[in-house]
Formats: C-alpha cells, structure tokens, sequence
C-alpha cells in the first residue's frame, strides 16, 4: 500500500491552504499515524532552469510534474486546480463548469500514472472562503463590505454556485469588495474557518476529501 500523499497546486495560496489547513486535518485522522502516512504539497514546475514554480500553467507543465513525482516510489497524487482560467490545452477542455468531471476524466486517461485523483477546484481556491462571512472579519472592518460579502454568499445554493467569469469569479469579487491580497488576506480568512465548515458548502470539495480519506482508511 502506499502510503505517502503529494498533493500538486498552482500558487501560494494553495500551498499555504494545504499546508495549514488540510494536512493538520488529514493527520488528525486515527489512521494516518498508525500506517505511516506523510502528505506534502508542491507547485508545478514551470521553469526547472531557474526553479519557478506556480502560476495558472499549461497541461505540458503539469504533466511533467506528475510524472517526475510519480516516479518516486509512485506515491498518491491528487491535483489542486482551479476551474477559473483552466488553459484551454487541458484534455476535454470546456468553458462550461458542468464539464469539469468531464475534464478530470480526461486528465486521469491522458496522465496514465498510477494511484491518480485528479481534482479541479470549481470555481477557484478563493471558492473556498466564501463559506461563512464571519471569517472575513480579520481582513474587513466595513460593514458595508462585510454584508456585500454575506449577500454573495446568500445569493447562491453553496460556496461552489459563486460564478466564475472574468469579473464574478469568487477572488474578482473580493477584490471589488475590498482589495483582496491574495495570499495574506487568504491566509488570515481561512485561519478562521474549519475543514468542517468547508465541506459543508463546498460538495465538490467534500467529494474529494471523502475519497482521500477512503483511501487512507485502506
């Protein structure tokens, strides 16, 4: 069995999430220290000459990051990706975020790698913190702001609904509201919310976390 995670994101943020929030919740798991399993995450290469990494990359890039990582002992991997901006190179590309099993599908076929969940995050990371408005109040003093952000959050089924497009998508719409900084103010928001409370808005997100903890449970 393997048992080691390596979990492939785009930015900062990503890793940031991963790292402070999703691992500390997969090692609290009752099987993760019995059966010796280690997590990391990594971004995607895009530059091994100068070793820059991360950024909305192509599927090429990604590929090749999956592949040097599974060569390693084939470990589990998973993808952390955002729907939002998705390179129109990925296999079984559409614009249309109904497609994005679709999308992952094609991912898995194309990569042909062993111990594989790919996962596209609808509509982006920044989906995320929209599930509960009282999270934001270590970024956001104006009540104004603060009820703009719950009117959002009001306005669609869950988390995941908060449309994408180039001025809607859930990171565009914080930056309108406030001045979003991606990666501090990410960082300040989610440290007030719980794996919990994400699932609970978030199904796609739940989906694939359920499926982590599947295998881990072997």
């Amino acid at each position: 069995m393997q048992n080691r995670f390596v979990f492939i994101v785009e930015g900062d943020c990503e890793v940031d999430f991963v790292n402070n929030k999703l691992l500390p919740y997969l090692y609290s798991l009752p099987k993760v220290i019995e059966r010796g399993w280690v997590f990391n995450a990594q971004k995607i290469t895009t530059n091994r000459k100068k070793n820059i990494k991360g950024g909305n990359v192509g599927f090429e890039y990604l590929r090749n990051e999956v592949n040097r990582v599974s060569a390693q002992s084939n470990p589990w991997i998973t993808t952390f990706l955002d729907f939002f901006r998705l390179p129109n190179d990925f296999p079984g590309f559409s614009a249309d975020a109904c497609n994005i099993e679709l999308i992952e599908k094609a991912m898995a076929y194309e990569l042909n790698v062993p111990f594989f969940i790919p996962y596209i995050q609808k509509y982006e990371y920044e989906t995320l913190l929209f599930v509960d408005v009282d999270a934001f109040s270590s970024v956001v003093d104006e009540e104004s702001q603060l009820q703009c952000i719950a009117d959002t959050i009001q306005s669609y089924s869950n988390a995941e609904e908060i449309n994408g497009g180039l001025e809607t998508a859930p990171s565009k719409r914080l930056n309108h509201i406030f001045g979003y900084e991606k990666v501090h103010d990410s960082h300040l928001i989610m440290e007030n919310l719980t794996i919990e409370q994400i699932c609970t808005h978030c199904p796609r997100f739940k989906n694939w976390l359920k499926h982590i903890e599947t295998i881990i449970d072997g």
